[in-house]
């Protein structure tokens, strides 16, 4: 259901070039890519490790993503950076492309999993072995507080957020939990004259 969020943005907004940092087995970039057919843009990943390009017009980066540059997406300004490596540098990035013009006002900003994952159900990490980053907060965990903290920071800088996050009454055995999206975007009054 996010990709198909993320999709229909893209699709509808006639987004051409896509930055993605953290590109884990490609299913995203796959998504992109879908998303900007038959527009002739770029998604361009960025990752630690290798990750296999899923399309003619995908572009891999395998390096950390503090050390990206202009050039590594061919200088493109980017109209939607997806941000899902889990890691608070990813403001530092925000903070370099903005400088650089990567990143415009009118860039929309994606975060992956910024939800609650719910106690409902039976959901509990602690039960699952998945102890690692989870966090109690607001009847749920935190699954990833890196991509939630981003989210306010972004609030902090003029942006309206926009989270899709599920509450608990809607999850069951079906739907243990979802992992939730955020989309940004630098606020703009809307001119009536």
């Amino acid at each position: 259901d996010e990709a198909l969020f993320l999709y229909s943005i893209i699709r509808g907004s006639r987004l051409k070039y896509i930055l993605e940092i953290g590109g884990l087995s490609g299913y995203s970039a796959r998504n992109f890519l879908a998303a900007i057919q038959p527009v002739d843009g770029y998604v361009y990943t960025v990752d630690i490790n290798y990750v296999k390009p899923v399309g003619k017009n995908h572009r891999t980066i395998k390096k950390n993503a503090l050390y990206l540059t202009p050039s590594d997406v061919d200088g493109k300004q980017m109209d939607l950076v997806f941000f899902d490596c889990h890691d608070m540098i990813q403001m530092d990035i925000f903070y370099k492309f903005v400088k650089e013009g990567i990143i415009s006002d009118s860039t929309i900003i994606s975060l992956h999993d910024t939800n609650l994952h719910y106690k409902s159900e039976g959901f509990d990490p602690t039960k699952m072995g998945i102890k690692e980053t989870y966090v109690e907060a607001e009847g749920g965990y935190v699954h990833q507080y890196v991509e939630r903290e981003m989210v306010n920071i972004f609030k902090s800088l003029g942006y309206d957020c926009f989270c899709l996050h599920t509450d608990p009454s809607k999850h069951n055995k079906l739907l243990p939990f979802r992992h939730g999206i955020t989309i940004c975007k630098k606020f703009k009054p809307l001119i009536n004259s």
